[in-house]
């Protein structure tokens, strides 16, 4: 639901100043650690309960291929063909598991990304308040659910059953060089919780990644909600931050290359938290001219 903040701050108060700043929105970690919990972690959690069942199908294959007669193995693969067969077959039958999985895991998502939108609103409720004793808590309840949750929802649905296949991926790497090299299998299954511990750990970047795309785009669409159409952009103090974000910090822009002078920037190429893990923020600045 639009609604024009400048005309109301007007009306009710008359202001002296032209603009006003109104403070940007910082997600809690809490909410990342909780996507991951709740939506990824399931996920990781599973790959590492079926790698019992992995290695169970390796040693059974190596101790089948390698009690054969050497002369029943030269020139005659089949033995090595049925193992990697089997073992292809366990694959594909735990990847369909964790298929069901990531569908079982839908309501979770929607539930999660509800109570981020829920934060965010009432932080954006409170921080026009805050700035323009405007309180328009009736105006964002009639708004209904912002297009950036459902895109959320879809995002990340995507995003945990890449992250299974690609557990999945390694784990058949692993286990089919093993096979070809005749590898230990005490040295397969430290590899293999590896493998899991990579998952996890892209899993936490990913929530916490998530968590900073979805809020970044609720403030975008607050912001046009309102009429605002300039900001300014906040730098995230990230070690290793990207240098053209850093030179930004504090730099005021508007939504439309038609909006820019008198001290406002067009828009930039990319818009604060939008890239791979970049922790910046957009400031609203309502424009009171």
């Amino acid at each position: 639901m639009r609604y024009d903040l400048s005309t109301i701050v007007r009306r009710s108060q008359n202001p002296r100043r032209k603009t006003i700043d109104i403070r940007p929105i910082a997600p809690p970690g809490m909410l990342a650690q909780a996507l991951f919990a709740r939506c990824y972690r399931p996920v990781v959690n599973a790959w590492a309960a079926v790698l019992p069942r992995i290695m169970a199908e390796y040693e059974r294959s190596i101790a089948m291929r390698d009690g054969q007669p050497s002369h029943l193995t030269i020139g005659a693969p089949d033995l090595i063909t049925d193992s990697i067969s089997s073992l292809s077959d366990l694959l594909d039958a735990i990847g369909r598991e964790l298929s069901d999985l990531v569908l079982q895991l839908l309501p979770e998502l929607r539930e999660w990304a509800a109570r981020v939108e829920s934060w965010h609103r009432g932080q954006w409720r409170g921080a026009v308040l805050s700035a323009t004793n405007v309180d328009i808590e009736a105006v964002l309840l009639a708004s209904g659910t912002p297009q950036s949750v459902r895109d959320s929802i879809a995002w990340n649905t995507s995003l945990i059953s890449d992250v299974s296949d690609q557990a999945r991926q390694r784990i058949a790497n692993i286990v089919f060089a093993g096979m070809r090299d005749n590898r230990p299998a005490r040295d397969i299954a430290r590899e293999l919780r590896e493998a899991v511990g990579l998952s996890r750990q892209r899993s936490l970047r990913i929530a916490s990644d998530q968590l900073v795309k979805l809020t970044s785009s609720l403030d975008r669409e607050r912001r046009a909600e309102a009429g605002i159409r300039t900001w300014k952009w906040r730098w995230s103090h990230k070690k290793h931050g990207r240098p053209e974000h850093i030179a930004r910090d504090g730099k005021v822009y508007a939504d439309t290359a038609a909006l820019a002078g008198d001290g406002v920037l067009p828009p930039p190429d990319d818009l604060p938290g939008t890239l791979p893990f970049c922790g910046c923020r957009s400031q609203a600045v309502l424009s009171l001219g």
